[in-house]
């Protein structure tokens, strides 16, 4: 099974409506202003969404921060934009950012499942999305409309998911964790997770152990990476990074994952636009991943 994933894509636009601005909206209609929107350049959305159709996989999935403030007109874009890869919701899962629920309004108004809710097999979270008979995704949401950037998995959530990692259900030989804040990352992003991080991620990554090896795909950090902790090697973080984000550092290049799954073999590489032209960047293989249980947090 081949997985496309994509995260952190930030649709923007700007809006100077009086009555939009009265909320956090107004400090990201700033941000845009003094420069987050030459960071995140949107007339390359259109190469980038040709370029993951070419890689024909059998799902796709986005980890949120589809948009940047939570317009209506910034969901409304993002679906039109992205439809050449959403065409079919049996194929493709779509889970929210905390820039998707950037409002108490956005969150009130269901915006997000408006416009990307087919994508869901239900709206409220957890949820285990069956792939094929091997193949699961659980889907968790952490957002919420926050001064900050932190998110915060609701107890309640929490103690779903607890239930069915206890449960005696069957367990999918390969399981995929979607959410759009990391548990970990690896060091050099350590102190960026630590300003926006999931403030619960302690509970998750423990009610997770027993669950033995799976993939965690998020985004939030606007870097890729393929992190398998040592302390936890039944965990591999995968995140995509931000597929718009102009990279002048030559660190964080942008563009989106493809994950191989063959048997019990991850394999993960990086389609990376270096500013003039794609690149192909393997990232990690882990043969027989999913059958190399060995730690317990």
């Amino acid at each position: 099974m081949r997985i496309l994933h994509l995260s952190d894509i930030h649709v923007w636009q700007y809006n100077w409506n009086p009555l939009r601005l009265l909320s956090k909206r107004a400090v990201g209609m700033a941000s845009l202003v003094a420069g987050r929107a030459r960071r995140f350049r949107l007339e390359r959305l259109e190469s980038v969404v040709e370029r993951a159709v070419g890689v024909a996989a059998d799902h796709v999935l986005i980890t949120g921060d589809l948009t940047t403030t939570a317009l209506a007109s910034e969901f409304d874009e993002a679906a039109r934009r992205l439809a050449p890869l959403l065409e079919d919701p049996a194929r493709a899962t779509v889970i929210p950012g905390n820039h998707d629920r950037y409002t108490p309004g956005s969150l009130r108004s269901r915006a997000f499942e408006r416009r990307f809710g087919a994508f869901m097999p239900r709206s409220t979270f957890p949820w285990v999305r069956r792939l094929d008979d091997r193949t699961a995704i659980l889907g968790l949401d952490a957002t919420r409309p926050h001064l900050s950037a932190t998110g915060r998995l609701p107890a309640a959530q929490l103690e779903r998911v607890r239930s069915w990692v206890d449960s005696t259900d069957p367990k999918p030989p390969r399981l995929v964790v979607a959410s759009h804040y990391p548990i970990l990352a690896p060091a050099v992003y350590r102190e960026e997770l630590g300003r926006k991080r999931l403030v619960n991620a302690d509970q998750l990554r423990a009610i997770l152990a027993p669950v033995g090896p799976h993939l965690y795909c998020c985004g939030h950090v606007h870097a890729a990476w393929a992190h398998r902790p040592r302390a936890w090697p039944d965990h591999l973080c995968l995140n995509a990074g931000a597929p718009l984000l102009r990279d002048k550092s030559g660190l964080r290049p942008p563009g989106f994952l493809e994950i191989e799954l063959h048997d019990a073999t991850v394999s993960v590489i990086h389609h990376a636009w270096l500013g003039d032209d794609w690149a192909v960047v393997p990232l990690i293989q882990v043969p027989q991943f999913f059958v190399a249980a060995t730690s317990k947090v």
